[in-house]
């Protein structure tokens, strides 16, 4: 049975090995071939620690007994065009061995419960298109697109 709480300082290292493997898993095929994946692992980390370190942050963690197996990282931030605070959803993670099995969705059912504790009516994230299973996800539990930011190459 999965369990969701509050991470806590000793949830540090597993999350940064999970944030790495998460950096990793999103990259598109072509960025792999661009990207070191020590690179990608210290980037991850980095942001991390920025998220964690802002006031307002949060670190949600699914168990399976005594093993962390998902994480879902959440910021606050004012919303672009409202200037309303909003959540931010940074990053969601749940080992592939226990994926397809609610975990996700059960820890955004623990982030929604802390923001609307907090009285915020929205969580925003961003998604890249070629993300197709988090797209799927955020679609399926109510997010609807709201923008598209596109990237050139040059």
């Amino acid at each position: 049975m999965y369990q969701y709480r509050y991470g806590h300082a000793g949830d540090l290292p597993w999350l940064l090995q999970a944030a790495a493997a998460a950096a990793w898993e999103v990259l598109d095929p072509e960025e792999r071939m661009r990207v070191h994946p020590l690179a990608a692992a210290q980037r991850a980390a980095l942001q991390c620690r920025q998220v964690l370190a802002s006031p307002g942050s949060a670190l949600f963690v699914a168990q399976y007994g005594a093993q962390p197996v998902g994480y879902l990282l959440l910021a606050l931030a004012r919303d672009g065009s409202t200037e309303e605070p909003t959540a931010l959803l940074i990053d969601l993670w749940v080992h592939p061995a226990h994926r397809r099995r609610g975990v996700g969705s059960g820890l955004l059912a623990a982030a929604e419960a802390a923001v609307a504790a907090l009285g915020l009516r929205k969580i925003k994230l961003w998604a890249g298109l070629h993300q197709r299973p988090a797209v799927e996800f955020a679609l399926s539990r109510g997010f609807v697109p709201g923008g598209l930011i596109g990237v050139k190459e040059l």
